[in-house]
């Protein structure tokens, strides 16, 4: 058996370990050189027509569709919505109550239209001002609140879920 330092089996190994770095360097020269062509062909490329942010973004419930209350009279509240420009609410999914007991509320005509998801409906692209009679409500409790409920839709087919505020009655009649 033939005994051999470390020294002599690196010695042995030598020209084969140069070998392997000349060809490990080549290698790493190679792709640091695809790597400088891919950047330039790539990297500055122009935006094209489907990166353009073709999808189009959900806005916040807030966005889409904001309202406002005002005073009719003493016993009537309006809410005046106004959709952002491609949405729209449903007629039929406006709700109001108060203290477990449905409010009378008046609603113009929407606009006649199919819908994707609940077929024939009227919806309302622009502003809508619903009226509230609170008259039954000025006898509850002064913890009650004033339950609104309403649903709509960005025309380009996202469908926001049933949306539900509740305001304290009394800060509608103080």
């Amino acid at each position: 058996m033939r005994s051999t330092s470390h020294a002599a089996h690196r010695k042995n190994r030598a020209p084969s370990s140069s070998l392997k770095g000349l060809l490990c360097s080549a290698v790493a020269t190679a792709l640091a050189l695809s790597a400088t062509l891919a950047s330039a062909q790539f990297g500055e490329r122009t935006p094209s027509f489907l990166d353009q942010n073709a999808t189009p973004q959900v806005l916040p419930i807030d966005s889409a569709f904001p309202f406002h209350l005002s005073a009719v009279d003493g016993n009537k509240l309006a809410i005046t919505w106004k959709p952002a420009p491609e949405h729209y609410l449903y007629r039929h999914r406006f709700a109001f109550s108060a203290g477990g007991q449905t409010l009378p509320f008046t609603l113009p005509d929407g606009l006649a239209m199919e819908d994707e998801f609940f077929g024939a409906i009227e919806a309302y692209f622009d502003v809508v001002i619903t009226e509230i009679d609170l008259s039954s409500a000025r006898a509850l409790p002064a913890d009650s609140s004033l339950n609104i409920r309403f649903q709509g839709c960005a025309a380009w087919g996202f469908c926001y879920p049933p949306q539900t505020v509740d305001i304290p009655l009394h800060e509608l009649f103080d």
